[in-house]
């Protein structure tokens, strides 16, 4: 990979060009965690100027989850940071903080403690993605998100068959909305770190 890096900004240079703009977007758990400050350095050497990190994007915790992806379920409740050893995580994000700081690497570090919505945030402020766009399998199945990933989790029909206004401004899609403006929001979003504010 550390090669096909160099030469992706070997052409870059050659061509003197700003683009592609390059930043490197990693996932954080319990067995990546002490490696961070080591990444940042990794990233420096590579001349990317840029760092995200994110975490886990949803637990797999709703009731219908099918079966297969029960195995998915249990490995984020052995690798997720939420609830765990939040001094050991400021210890290594500090360190890893000032490493970033020192190499000059614009760092994103996410929340690993849930954000909680005020009561009355509108549904868009918890999250848009219903609103503004939509995220559809090769099948043609509309979702609401990308953080569902498979349609047979949870999906408001085929867009292909329907056609994309009668799915997008139909019951389904518009019942979702309303239950995520409000105080009980779908279950599907009830464990995603988007909408927790843990991303």
């Amino acid at each position: 990979m550390a090669g096909n890096v160099a030469l992706l900004i070997k052409t870059r240079e050659r061509l003197q060009s700003t683009q592609p703009r390059l930043k490197i977007v990693a996932v954080l758990m319990r067995q990546t965690l002490d490696g961070l400050p080591e990444l940042v350095r990794l990233v420096h050497d590579w001349s990317i100027p840029e760092l995200f990190v994110q975490h886990l994007c949803h637990d797999f915790a709703e009731s219908s989850l099918p079966g297969e992806y029960r195995p998915m379920r249990q490995f984020v409740d052995e690798q997720t940071l939420i609830e765990h050893d939040p001094e050991h995580i400021e210890r290594v994000f500090e360190t890893t903080r000032a490493v970033a700081e020192e190499l000059g690497v614009q760092l994103r570090l996410p929340s690993v403690q849930p954000n909680p919505h005020p009561p009355g945030t509108p549904g868009p402020a918890r999250c848009d993605w219903p609103w503004v766009r939509a995220y559809v399998s090769y099948q043609g199945l509309a979702m609401p998100c990308c953080t569902i990933a498979t349609p047979d989790r949870f999906n408001f029909g085929s867009m292909t068959e329907a056609g994309v206004e009668a799915i997008w401004k139909g019951k389904e899609y518009e019942a979702f909305r309303a239950r995520l403006s409000s105080e009980e929001p779908p279950e599907i979003c009830r464990t995603c770190s988007v909408y927790h504010r843990t991303f």
